[in-house]
Order: structure tokens, then C-alpha cells, then sequence
């Protein structure tokens, strides 16, 4: 499976955590399992800070966080804490956060080390130490900016700075979020990892091909059919539910596998434009896009819009629009909620090679999930409490272990019960 995976995370402090929780992760499909209240939406929101490498959300409270991102050829160690700290005298008091990150290289193993603090940065290569001015772990792209700076950057390390660099990661959460932000409007709850109003700056000049810059939960290269969609009649593009007629218009694959699977005629995608500039000169054009409206022609010709579709079908297109949205990474919290199970079998397979962290109270997601030996059951459960420790609630998070992985999947070979049976008559969730 190619691309960044992430491979582990310990939680030396993170709200009411078990402090010294460490979870290893498949690099496919990971299950969360657990009760209400357990801290399942609390770890995706997590996974969605850690893999998209901005914690800028975390800010403003205390936490200890250490995890690793790996690809084929490299990898990177993070460990990034914020600290209260209490200056009476002082002004300054306040969170302070400092990170130590090592990029390394499997073979020939080399590294290079970045120590950081409020103060200065100090980057570590063969043993030659080099102080940059500070950039917080909260800023956009903080490592690879501070890599960026040295001259000459070792080679293998310029290749790796994949790891670093921000990518678009999301919760799609349990309801409705997701379709709300999709289609231009704010999420109802807060919950970290949720994606705000969708938004998308586009600028073209002349003849040139749109330049689009995304700035949030908007598939990129939606930003090259703005300006089609915008010179069209009703400022919008159609495709149909096959191939046919939709060769020029890949960006909206998403699009025309949600109206395969609701099997309707004809779908078509509109953004909602907030803003456009044209400069005297006629040649260059700027949109603002916040957010996009769809709707979809039944094989009775009926038209209708998103927003009259069923709950199952709104996530349907949510989640799809998500994929579109988020390349590298599935976070999905109760996945199968509102959908029939040919559409979740379609969701299962959209994920493809994309590493992915699911929850679901549902039991029908683990028959869409292949179990191929102990160790890969033992990564891929993860399993969610929550315990009384000293009169207060803590929540307990811990890969499946040993002896339940090989009693799972010795009954899960048997071939007699479905995963979900297992997991609930073994004890395991």
C-alpha cells in the first residue's frame, strides 16, 4: 500500500487518557471498538490531528503526544508536547510548546533530528547542529518550512519531506457534518477532526487553466471545473451514472459513482460561488467557492436537490465527496449508519488502499473487512473503555491482545460465525 501511513501514537498526556497509552496501527483498515462515552469520536478527532501534522486545534490545552509516519523508504518520529506554564511576575504565562522530530532514512540508515521550542529551532545532520529561528508546531507546515531553510538539505531528506508536509485529513463524523460543510453551511458540533464550511480559491488567468489553492474539506481538483461549471447554462456540469460522457470531467468520479449507486440518470454539481473578481484588464478572474450544490434526475425525470434526499443518501454522497476530499486518509465515525449494505460494500471498497480508522456500533462493517493473520487482527482492533480511577473517569485505550487477536481469528477461520458474533459472544465488544 503506497503513500504516508501512520504507524503508532502514544499518549504521554491528552485530556482524561490513561497516560502511557500506545496503540500500533494496521496499514489498512483499522476497527475502534467500544461503548457510548468510551472516547471513540475523542481518538479519531485525535488520528485526524496527528495525520493530517497540525495540532493547531490543540493549542490552548495541555497535552504529550509522541507518533510515527512511514513510507516505503522513510519515516518520521514526532513527539510534540504543550505545557502550561505559571509566570506570576510575568506576563507570559500561558502554554508553551516544544517538539523534538527525527526524519529518518531504512537503508542507509541515516536521520536528521529537529529540536524545537518557542525560542529557536536546532536541526541535527550527521552530527552537525544548525540553530533557525523558531516556528511553532502549531504553524502550517512547521518541519518541512524549517527543513527548507538549510542549504544544502541532504538529498534523501528532501524525498522524505512527504512525511511533513500537511495533508487534507477530516473526521467524517456520525451524522450529518459532513454534508452540511459539503454543501456550504457550518457543522453542527465542534468535535475535533470535523471539517468547517468547505472553501476553495480559485484563480484564472486568461486562457490559462484554473490555479486552485484549497483551503478547506474541497477535493483540489474540483478547482479546475470552476470555471466550466461557471460559463455553463444554470452554472453547473452534468454526468451521467456510467462512463459515457463523463471522460473530461474525472474530478467528479465521486459524483458519478454516487448516482451508480442510487441509480439515478443523471447527476450534476454546482459550486456555490460567494465572490468573483474581474480586474479592468479582463484577463484575470478570481472566485470564491463556499461550498457545492448537487442534484440528481431520477429515470422518471424528476429532479431533485441535496437537500431532499434520505439521511442514508446524504451520507452516501457525503462520504464519497469525503474521499474526493481526503486522499491519503479514511476517519470515519459509524460509517454504516443510514446506508443499505450494497452501499456500504461500495463505501468499503471506495477506501481502497487509503489507510483507514472506522467506528461502528453496527456489526454488519466487519463482514467488508478481510482478517488475514493474528498480528494483523491485533493492530487493526482497537478497543475503547472507560474506567473510575481515583473518582474520576479515564479512558483506556489498547490494541486487542494476544490471546483475544488468536482466539478471534481461530473462529474467524472456522468460518461458522460472522466477525461481529465473535467479537460480542467472545467478550470482545
Amino acid at each position: 500500500m503506497p503513500g504516508v501511513k501512520l504507524k503508532h501514537l502514544k499518549i504521554h498526556q491528552y485530556r482524561n487518557v490513561r497516560p502511557g497509552t500506545e496503540l500500533r496501527f494496521d496499514d489498512g483498515i483499522n476497527l475502534v471498538l467500544g461503548q457510548n462515552g468510551s472516547g471513540k469520536t475523542t481518538l479519531l478527532g485525535l488520528i485526524a490531528c496527528v495525520a493530517s501534522r497540525s495540532l493547531a486545534s490543540l493549542e490552548n490545552e495541555a497535552f504529550d503526544l509522541e507518533y510515527t509516519l512511514a513510507n516505503e523508504k522513510h519515516s518520521a518520529t514526532i513527539h510534540v508536547r504543550n505545557t502550561f506554564i505559571e509566570k506570576p511576575d510575568e506576563r507570559r504565562s500561558g502554554y508553551e510548546a516544544s517538539y523534538e522530530a527525527s526524519l529518518s532514512q531504512h537503508a542507509p540508515p541515516e536521520a536528521v533530528t529537529l529540536t524545537g521550542t518557542h525560542t529557536s529551532t536546532n536541526v541535527t545532520i550527521d552530527g552537525v547542529s544548525t540553530t533557525l529561528p523558531p516556528l511553532s508546531p502549531f504553524h502550517r507546515d512547521y518541519l518541512s518550512e524549517n527543513l527548507e531553510q538549510l542549504d544544502p538539505l541532504p538529498l534523501w531528506a528532501g524525498e522524505a519531506t512527504e512525511l511533513l508536509f500537511l495533508d487534507s485529513v477530516f473526521r467524517f463524523d456520525e451524522s450529518l457534518d459532513a454534508f452540511l460543510a459539503m454543501t456550504g453551511r457550518p457543522p453542527v458540533s465542534q468535535t475535533s477532526g470535523t471539517p468547517n464550511t468547505a472553501f476553495l480559491r480559485i484563480t484564472q488567468f486568461g486562457d490559462r487553466e484554473a490555479s486552485p489553492r484549497s483551503l478547506n474539506f474541497t477535493p483540489l481538483r474540483l478547482g479546475a471545473l470552476v470555471t466550466h461549471a461557471h460559463d455553463s447554462p444554470a452554472g453547473e456540469l452534468r454526468v451521467t451514472a456510467g462512463p459515457e460522457g463523463n471522460e473530461d470531467r474525472s474530478a467528479l468520479n465521486f459524483l458519478v459513482a454516487v448516482a451508480a449507486a442510487m441509480g439515478v440518470r443523471e447527476a450534476a454539481w454546482r459550486p456555490l460561488i460567494a465572490q468573483i473578481e474581474n480586474p479592468p484588464n479582463g484577463k484575470l478572474r478570481k472566485f470564491d467557492i463556499r461550498g457545492s450544490a448537487f442534484t440528481f434526475t431520477r429515470n422518471d425525470g424528476r429532479t431533485i436537490t441535496h437537500d431532499l434526499l434520505s439521511y442514508g443518501q446524504k451520507r452516501l454522497l457525503a462520504f464519497f465527496y469525503y474521499l474526493a476530499a481526503t486522499p491519503a486518509y479514511v476517519i470515519a465515525d459509524e460509517l454504516v449508519n443510514g446506508l443499505h449494505h450494497r452501499w456500504i460494500a461500495a463505501c468499503m471498497e471506495a477506501i481502497g488502499d487509503r489507510q483507514a480508522f472506522l467506528t461502528s456500533q453496527n456489526p454488519l462493517l466487519f463482514e467488508y473487512v478481510e482478517f488475514r493473520s493474528i498480528e494483523q487482527v491485533q493492530s487493526c482492533f482497537i478497543t475503547c473503555k472507560s474506567e473510575l480511577v481515583d473518582g474520576a473517569e479515564q479512558l483506556v485505550w489498547q490494541n486487542m491482545s494476544e490471546r483475544d487477536a488468536r482466539n478471534f481469528f481461530e473462529s474467524y477461520q472456522a468460518g461458522i460465525e460472522s466477525p461481529g458474533d465473535i467479537l460480542m459472544t467472545r467478550g470482545l465488544w
